[in-house]
């Protein structure tokens, strides 16, 4: 639960960062460009963080044997690839740039519920009660939030879009723009994708050695995106793929958000439980909203601090769950006795 735990806490910082990372970008153009887009963000910092997982991994990885990976696993393996690697942070990405920053964290926080009936509908893991009274109260606090955003507290106003060089440019963008709300949608399919993906990953790194794990995901991944951003971009969107000014922040984002959730995250995975992973989950949307303030600056308003103290309750109720359930194991079942009484 340490490593889920410090997997959580880097995976607050993402989407704030990411943000931060597109807002010095637009401040520091290149022929017109954003050096840090979409395309460039997401290809330089995965293969960044492939290589840190390489020398991370290293020395699991020289005694490990190809041959031994089944078919099946193969196939968990890409569709964990595609989804973590290509279509979560894609969304997520539209997500940021059509919504305000912390509506992306308040609505990733519906992964917790849904871990925990995805957890019991396919691995046939029971949540503790307290635990599932715990995520109820964070689903809570997101209806909550979406409520008051849209009939309670009116006057307030929020930002909706995080405006970006060349993000006029496209018929996606057009759309985007078009519909309401559809940043908050692409961030609800992100969710989605990034519990699908994470429930493989659950599976598998019991399975296969978690250095192979992920490098095979990564590398997929980076590999998948490349070829289906050229195939809709086409060259051109790389134009400033070599920037000096973007490898040195990507150096940061891929080695650290990247690589590092990554480890922390499978290391955990593969002794975690469900119910441990929906708490260290309740961590993030906490943790990001204090990020977001202290990278973006961006303050929560009324709604989004009163669904935030839900989310709260919802946290510290799976911890007394999760609490109670350990000292419970651990208790004899009788009072021990002496020898020969």
């Amino acid at each position: 639960m340490i490593f889920i735990s410090l997997s959580a806490v880097i995976s607050s910082a993402a989407t704030p960062v990411t943000a931060k990372l597109i807002q010095i970008g637009n401040e520091h153009l290149i022929n017109g460009h954003n050096p840090i887009s979409f395309c460039n963000l997401l290809f330089v910092g995965n293969l960044i963080a492939l290589i840190t997982l390489y020398l991370l991994y290293f020395k699991e990885n020289r005694t490990f044997k190809m041959k031994s990976i089944s078919r099946r696993n193969w196939i968990w393996i890409t569709l964990s690839a595609f989804s973590s690697g290509v279509l979560t942070p894609t969304l997520y990405f539209l997500g940021i740039m059509n919504t305000d920053v912390v509506n992306v964290v308040i609505i990733s926080t519906f992964q917790i519920p849904l871990t925990l009936f995805f957890g019991w509908l396919f691995l046939n893991e029971k949540p503790l009660p307290k635990v599932l009274i715990g995520s109820v109260f964070t689903l809570l606090g997101l209806i909550t939030i979406a409520v008051l955003q849209k009939w309670g507290f009116t006057s307030e106003a929020t930002p909706r879009v995080l405006a970006s060089a060349n993000q006029s440019e496209g018929a996606l963008n057009s759309f985007m723009k078009s519909h309401a709300y559809s940043g908050e949608i692409c961030v609800f399919l992100a969710v989605f994708s990034s519990t699908f993906s994470g429930l493989i990953g659950l599976h598998t790194s019991k399975i296969i050695p978690l250095g192979m794990l992920n490098l095979f995901r990564m590398g997929l991944g980076v590999v998948f995106f490349f070829y289906i951003a050229l195939a809709m971009f086409g060259w051109g969107h790389f134009d400033d793929i070599f920037s000096e000014f973007l490898w040195g922040w990507m150096l940061i984002y891929g080695g650290i958000i990247v690589a590092f959730n990554t480890y922390f995250k499978f290391l955990g995975l593969k002794y975690a439980k469900i119910d441990e992973i929906s708490i260290s989950s309740t961590l993030i949307p906490i943790f990001s909203l204090y990020f977001s303030y202290q990278i973006m600056n961006n303050l929560p308003n009324k709604s989004q601090l009163i669904g935030t103290i839900l989310i709260i309750i919802g946290l510290f109720i799976g911890l007394i769950g999760k609490l109670e359930s350990t000292n419970k194991s651990k208790m004899p079942d009788k009072p021990p006795c002496y020898p020969g009484l």
